[in-house]
């Protein structure tokens, strides 16, 4: 049996959130990626991903295909989405 840990972003990543940059931007950023990155790698174009990370709503699969090239869990930018500015 797996019992799940809830992943915690990085101190970093949550004083940028709280500072008012968008949860997926932040942690972009902290990983030391370009739009253009994500994009490529996300299938996105990078339009999509400038407009996700501006708060613009897509289709939730969106903001998931950009968490798994990120690394991070399915549903993580929804579970900071209380965050003023987040993504």
């Amino acid at each position: 049996m797996t019992i799940a840990t809830p992943f915690a972003l990085p101190e970093a990543v949550l004083t940028e959130i709280a500072n008012g940059t968008p949860a997926i931007q932040a942690y972009r950023q902290y990983l030391g990626y370009s739009i253009n990155d994500i994009a490529v790698t996300s299938g996105l174009t990078a339009e999509e991903v400038d407009k996700i990370e501006s708060g613009h709503r897509f289709e939730k699969g969106y903001r998931d295909r950009i968490a798994r090239v990120l690394g991070l869990p399915d549903g993580i930018f929804e579970e900071v989405s209380n965050v003023p500015g987040a993504a």
